[in-house]
Protein backbone atom coordinates (compact mmCIF):
# COMPACT_ATOMS: atom_id res chain seq x y z
CA UNK A 1 0.00 0.00 0.00
CA UNK A 2 3.00 2.31 0.10
CA UNK A 3 3.45 2.24 -3.68
CA UNK A 4 3.30 5.59 -5.46
CA UNK A 5 1.66 4.37 -8.67
CA UNK A 6 -1.79 5.34 -7.34
CA UNK A 7 -2.48 8.46 -5.36
CA UNK A 8 -5.38 10.27 -3.63
CA UNK A 9 -8.20 11.65 -5.73
CA UNK A 10 -7.62 15.05 -7.31
CA UNK A 11 -9.69 18.14 -6.56
CA UNK A 12 -11.50 17.07 -3.41
CA UNK A 13 -11.72 19.03 -0.14
CA UNK A 14 -9.32 16.54 1.49
CA UNK A 15 -6.85 16.00 -1.38
CA UNK A 16 -4.07 18.19 0.01
CA UNK A 17 -4.56 16.93 3.56
CA UNK A 18 -4.18 13.31 2.47
CA UNK A 19 -1.29 14.00 0.10
CA UNK A 20 0.81 15.62 2.82
CA UNK A 21 1.33 12.28 4.53
CA UNK A 22 -0.16 9.60 2.25
CA UNK A 23 0.62 10.38 -1.38
CA UNK A 24 0.44 6.69 -2.27
CA UNK A 25 -1.95 3.74 -2.60
CA UNK A 26 -3.02 4.03 1.03
CA UNK A 27 -3.85 7.67 0.37
CA UNK A 28 -6.07 6.58 -2.51
CA UNK A 29 -7.86 4.23 -0.12
CA UNK A 30 -8.26 7.06 2.40
CA UNK A 31 -9.86 9.21 -0.32
CA UNK A 32 -12.34 6.45 -1.06
CA UNK A 33 -13.09 5.86 2.60
CA UNK A 34 -13.77 9.56 3.03
CA UNK A 35 -16.21 9.46 0.12
CA UNK A 36 -17.94 6.40 1.61
CA UNK A 37 -18.29 8.04 5.02
CA UNK A 38 -19.58 11.26 3.49
CA UNK A 39 -22.16 9.35 1.44
CA UNK A 40 -23.39 7.48 4.50
CA UNK A 41 -23.46 10.73 6.51
CA UNK A 42 -25.46 12.47 3.78
CA UNK A 43 -27.93 9.60 3.64
CA UNK A 44 -28.69 10.14 7.33
CA UNK A 45 -28.90 13.94 7.15
CA UNK A 46 -30.75 14.16 3.82
CA UNK A 47 -33.48 16.77 3.81
CA UNK A 48 -31.79 18.95 6.36
CA UNK A 49 -32.47 16.65 9.25
CA UNK A 50 -30.01 15.68 11.96
CA UNK A 51 -30.86 12.01 12.27
CA UNK A 52 -28.86 9.78 14.57
CA UNK A 53 -26.18 7.73 12.86
CA UNK A 54 -26.77 4.00 13.13
CA UNK A 55 -23.51 2.92 11.47
CA UNK A 56 -20.70 1.81 13.77
CA UNK A 57 -17.33 1.91 12.00
CA UNK A 58 -14.36 -0.32 12.64
CA UNK A 59 -11.23 0.02 10.49
CA UNK A 60 -8.66 -2.78 10.57
CA UNK A 61 -5.36 -2.22 8.77
CA UNK A 62 -3.21 -5.24 8.01
CA UNK A 63 0.17 -6.27 6.67
CA UNK A 64 1.78 -9.33 8.29
CA UNK A 65 -0.23 -8.45 11.40
CA UNK A 66 -3.42 -6.48 11.93
CA UNK A 67 -4.10 -3.22 13.75
CA UNK A 68 -7.44 -1.71 14.71
CA UNK A 69 -7.39 1.97 13.75
CA UNK A 70 -11.06 2.59 14.62
CA UNK A 71 -13.24 0.41 16.81
CA UNK A 72 -17.04 0.49 16.84
CA UNK A 73 -17.14 4.25 16.28
CA UNK A 74 -20.60 5.79 16.49
CA UNK A 75 -19.83 9.45 16.99
CA UNK A 76 -17.03 10.85 14.85
CA UNK A 77 -17.92 12.77 11.70
CA UNK A 78 -16.20 11.88 8.39
CA UNK A 79 -13.38 14.41 8.84
CA UNK A 80 -12.57 13.00 12.28
CA UNK A 81 -12.66 9.44 11.00
CA UNK A 82 -10.27 10.39 8.21
CA UNK A 83 -7.84 12.12 10.57
CA UNK A 84 -7.70 9.00 12.72
CA UNK A 85 -6.89 6.72 9.79
CA UNK A 86 -4.24 9.16 8.52
CA UNK A 87 -2.32 8.47 11.72
CA UNK A 88 -1.34 5.06 10.29
CA UNK A 89 1.14 4.30 7.51
CA UNK A 90 1.64 1.48 5.04
CA UNK A 91 4.32 -1.19 5.27
CA UNK A 92 5.00 -4.48 3.51
CA UNK A 93 3.37 -7.84 3.94
CA UNK A 94 -0.11 -9.34 3.49
CA UNK A 95 -1.91 -11.67 5.88
CA UNK A 96 -5.57 -12.23 5.03
CA UNK A 97 -6.05 -14.87 7.75
CA UNK A 98 -4.99 -12.55 10.55
CA UNK A 99 -7.17 -9.73 9.22
CA UNK A 100 -10.26 -11.96 8.96
CA UNK A 101 -9.62 -13.31 12.46
CA UNK A 102 -9.54 -9.77 13.83
CA UNK A 103 -12.68 -8.87 11.89
CA UNK A 104 -14.43 -11.87 13.41
CA UNK A 105 -13.39 -10.88 16.95
CA UNK A 106 -14.66 -7.36 16.37
CA UNK A 107 -17.97 -8.64 14.99
CA UNK A 108 -18.48 -10.91 17.98
CA UNK A 109 -17.48 -8.25 20.53
CA UNK A 110 -19.79 -5.58 19.13
CA UNK A 111 -22.71 -7.62 17.84
CA UNK A 112 -26.05 -5.89 17.90
CA UNK A 113 -29.42 -7.11 16.71
CA UNK A 114 -30.15 -3.53 15.58
CA UNK A 115 -27.50 -3.53 12.85
CA UNK A 116 -26.42 -5.81 10.01
CA UNK A 117 -22.76 -6.89 9.80
CA UNK A 118 -20.90 -5.56 6.75
CA UNK A 119 -17.23 -6.11 5.87
CA UNK A 120 -15.44 -4.26 3.08
CA UNK A 121 -12.19 -6.18 2.59
CA UNK A 122 -9.62 -4.42 0.40
CA UNK A 123 -6.13 -5.44 -0.62
CA UNK A 124 -3.61 -4.52 -3.30
CA UNK A 125 -1.84 -7.86 -2.90
CA UNK A 126 -2.49 -11.59 -2.90
CA UNK A 127 -2.40 -13.98 0.02
CA UNK A 128 -3.68 -17.47 0.63
CA UNK A 129 -6.47 -18.08 3.12
CA UNK A 130 -8.25 -21.34 3.86
CA UNK A 131 -11.82 -21.65 2.66
CA UNK A 132 -12.94 -22.77 6.10
CA UNK A 133 -11.65 -19.52 7.66
CA UNK A 134 -14.09 -17.54 5.53
CA UNK A 135 -16.84 -20.11 5.97
CA UNK A 136 -16.45 -19.99 9.74
CA UNK A 137 -16.69 -16.18 9.75
CA UNK A 138 -19.86 -16.19 7.67
CA UNK A 139 -21.50 -19.05 9.56
CA UNK A 140 -20.68 -17.38 12.87
CA UNK A 141 -22.51 -14.28 11.69
CA UNK A 142 -25.59 -16.34 10.84
CA UNK A 143 -25.41 -18.06 14.22
CA UNK A 144 -25.37 -14.66 15.92
CA UNK A 145 -28.53 -13.68 14.07
CA UNK A 146 -27.85 -12.20 10.62
CA UNK A 147 -25.86 -13.13 7.49
CA UNK A 148 -22.66 -11.25 6.80
CA UNK A 149 -22.51 -8.88 3.83
CA UNK A 150 -18.92 -9.24 2.58
CA UNK A 151 -17.50 -6.96 -0.12
CA UNK A 152 -14.05 -7.85 -1.49
CA UNK A 153 -12.20 -5.11 -3.36
CA UNK A 154 -9.06 -5.80 -5.39
CA UNK A 155 -6.84 -2.73 -5.73
CA UNK A 156 -4.08 -4.47 -7.61
CA UNK A 157 -3.31 -7.04 -10.32
CA UNK A 158 -3.86 -10.14 -8.14
CA UNK A 159 -7.51 -10.85 -7.54
CA UNK A 160 -8.14 -14.61 -7.47
CA UNK A 161 -8.19 -15.10 -3.71
CA UNK A 162 -10.32 -12.03 -3.06
CA UNK A 163 -12.86 -13.23 -5.61
CA UNK A 164 -12.89 -16.63 -3.93
CA UNK A 165 -13.52 -15.02 -0.52
CA UNK A 166 -16.51 -13.10 -1.87
CA UNK A 167 -17.88 -16.25 -3.52
CA UNK A 168 -17.66 -18.19 -0.26
CA UNK A 169 -19.48 -15.40 1.57
CA UNK A 170 -22.17 -15.41 -1.10
CA UNK A 171 -22.56 -19.18 -0.96
CA UNK A 172 -22.98 -19.13 2.82
CA UNK A 173 -25.32 -16.14 3.00
CA UNK A 174 -27.87 -17.65 0.61
CA UNK A 175 -28.35 -20.50 3.10
CA UNK A 176 -29.41 -18.08 5.84
CA UNK A 177 -33.09 -17.61 6.68
CA UNK A 178 -34.52 -14.26 5.64
CA UNK A 179 -36.50 -11.98 7.89
CA UNK A 180 -40.11 -12.55 6.77
CA UNK A 181 -41.03 -9.00 7.75
CA UNK A 182 -38.17 -7.47 5.76
CA UNK A 183 -36.93 -10.04 3.22
CA UNK A 184 -34.90 -7.55 1.16
CA UNK A 185 -33.03 -5.97 4.06
CA UNK A 186 -29.81 -7.89 3.40
CA UNK A 187 -27.17 -6.53 1.01
CA UNK A 188 -25.65 -9.40 -0.97
CA UNK A 189 -21.91 -9.96 -0.87
CA UNK A 190 -19.92 -8.69 -3.85
CA UNK A 191 -16.54 -8.65 -5.55
CA UNK A 192 -15.02 -5.62 -7.29
CA UNK A 193 -11.83 -4.85 -9.21
CA UNK A 194 -10.58 -1.27 -8.96
CA UNK A 195 -7.46 -0.77 -11.05
CA UNK A 196 -7.13 2.98 -10.45
CA UNK A 197 -8.06 5.59 -7.87
CA UNK A 198 -11.19 6.78 -9.67
CA UNK A 199 -12.55 3.24 -9.98
CA UNK A 200 -11.79 2.64 -6.32
CA UNK A 201 -13.74 5.73 -5.29
CA UNK A 202 -16.64 4.66 -7.51
CA UNK A 203 -16.60 1.20 -5.92
CA UNK A 204 -16.86 2.59 -2.39
CA UNK A 205 -19.65 4.95 -3.41
CA UNK A 206 -21.46 2.07 -5.08
CA UNK A 207 -21.27 0.01 -1.89
CA UNK A 208 -22.53 2.98 0.13
CA UNK A 209 -25.46 3.33 -2.26
CA UNK A 210 -26.26 -0.39 -2.07
CA UNK A 211 -26.58 -0.10 1.71
CA UNK A 212 -29.40 2.37 1.16
CA UNK A 213 -31.02 0.18 -1.52
CA UNK A 214 -30.54 -3.45 -0.45
CA UNK A 215 -32.90 -4.82 -3.11
CA UNK A 216 -30.53 -3.74 -5.88
CA UNK A 217 -27.34 -5.32 -4.55
CA UNK A 218 -25.80 -8.04 -6.74
CA UNK A 219 -22.90 -10.46 -6.52
CA UNK A 220 -20.29 -9.70 -9.18
CA UNK A 221 -18.04 -12.64 -9.86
Amino acid sequence: MDGGDRRPLDNTPTTQLIRRTHNNRLGAVCSSLQGFWEARHNAVTAGGGAGARRDAYTVILFNQTSTTALSHDFTNVPSQLLNTVLGYHASGGTNFTDAIAMARRSMESHWSTERSPIVIFLSDGECSIADNTMQDLCRRSIALGKPLSFHAVSFGPSAGQLQRMAQIAHDVEITAPRDPLNPHAHVNSSYHEALDTVRLAETFLGIADSLSKPRGALFRG
